[in-house]
């Protein structure tokens, strides 16, 4: 076979294969299925992210990353809004930081932080407080319907 008949072949291929960019194309290998599409991330993560990145920067000793988390005094969102009220920061940014205080709290690696025992943080990471039993168990609770919610319901026949 010649270089030019193996060209011939190849451009003959790859036509074929510009052809079916409408359809849909088998895996390229025939034991593992193809990779279903990616969804898009919701605007509203990406805003809460933004707030919780803001937070980290403004208040690093209490914010930290999800390997590193403690929990957060109990009032910190009042704490949060007078201190921001003090800052020289865009008044959006402010609300989006205060808007993802929510998210963060709610996080899977807060959940695990929240134990009995522990002590809770200020916005400098000062000690302000020990959790109690019931605080523990709650966040527990709030954890574990969080994880149930996410699964799937059961197919019924």
């Amino acid at each position: 076979m010649s270089n030019a008949s193996l060209k011939e072949q190849l451009q003959a291929v790859a036509s074929q294969l510009s052809e079916t960019t409408g359809k849909e194309r088998k895996s390229p290998n025939k034991f593992r299925p193809a990779e279903k599409p990616k969804k898009p991330k919701p605007r509203w993560l990406d805003y809460v992210q933004y707030g919780v990145e803001l937070l980290k920067v403004y208040f690093p000793a209490s914010f930290k990353e999800p390997n590193h988390v403690r929990p957060l005094k109990k009032g910190i969102k009042q704490d949060l809004l007078m201190r921001l009220s003090t800052l020289d920061i865009v008044t959006e940014d402010k609300a989006c930081m205060v808007k993802s205080l929510a998210y963060y709290v709610n996080t899977a690696a807060y959940h695990k932080s929240v134990v009995e025992g522990a002590t809770r943080f200020d916005l400098d990471g000062n000690p302000a407080g020990v959790i109690s039993a019931e605080e523990a168990q709650y966040s527990s609770e709030r954890y574990q319907a969080k994880l149930k919610a996410k699964q799937p319901a059961p197919m019924t026949e």
